[in-house]
């Protein structure tokens, strides 16, 4: 699969999971995405990345800086790990 398609596979699923914690449309949360990269000054696709792991606690700290952005952003409403 090119990078392309796997950025835009990333990318829709984290706007899948943040229309499952917000309850939004995919617009909106394609809206959100964007707004949140662009005022953490990161790409999309690292942030989108994180919050993907995030919410499948799966290596989180793959990225720590777009993790910090995803945990900023959408980390209250993710559930917590018993750790």
């Amino acid at each position: 699969m090119t990078r392309v398609l796997e950025d835009a596979r990333v990318r829709e699923r984290a706007e899948g999971v943040i229309v499952a914690l917000r309850r939004c449309t995919v617009d909106a949360a394609s809206g959100e995405l964007a707004r949140a990269s662009q005022r953490h000054r990161l790409d999309t696709e690292r942030v989108a990345g994180a919050l993907l792991r995030l919410a499948q606690d799966t290596d989180p700290e793959l990225d720590s800086n777009a993790t910090a952005v995803a945990r900023y952003e959408w980390g209250a409403l993710l559930p917590r790990s018993p750790r």
